[in-house]
């Protein structure tokens, strides 16, 4: 028995309607040929736009991340034991910021 080779479903598909266009009639075979490509421009939008919603997936998720580390160490000095320095650097830290201009 031999092994069959893995085709994607895509292909498999624009294969099955070129073979379903050679069979129509004349006057059938350029719409068929529209709609294959227009189905190839839909397929071709569609992993576009899954490209970029992993993109800005990833990029959200590594933001997440650094603000989580961040987060965390100044969990860690806040409770770290006498290294802090002091009311003066807490009351330092505590003031409100300015705006650059």
């Amino acid at each position: 028995m031999a092994a069959r080779k893995k085709v994607s479903a895509s292909k498999r598909i624009q294969a099955g309607l070129r073979d379903l266009e050679k069979r129509m009639p004349r006057n059938m075979q350029s719409a068929m040929r529209e709609a294959r490509a227009n189905l190839r421009k839909f397929q071709q939008q569609l992993e576009r736009a899954r490209k970029g919603r992993d993109a800005r997936w990833r990029k959200m998720q590594t933001q997440m991340r650094r603000d989580v580390v961040r987060l965390l160490q100044r969990l860690e000095k806040a409770v770290a034991p006498g290294g802090g320095g002091g009311g003066a650097a807490r009351a330092r830290a505590s003031a409100p910021r300015r705006k650059k201009r």
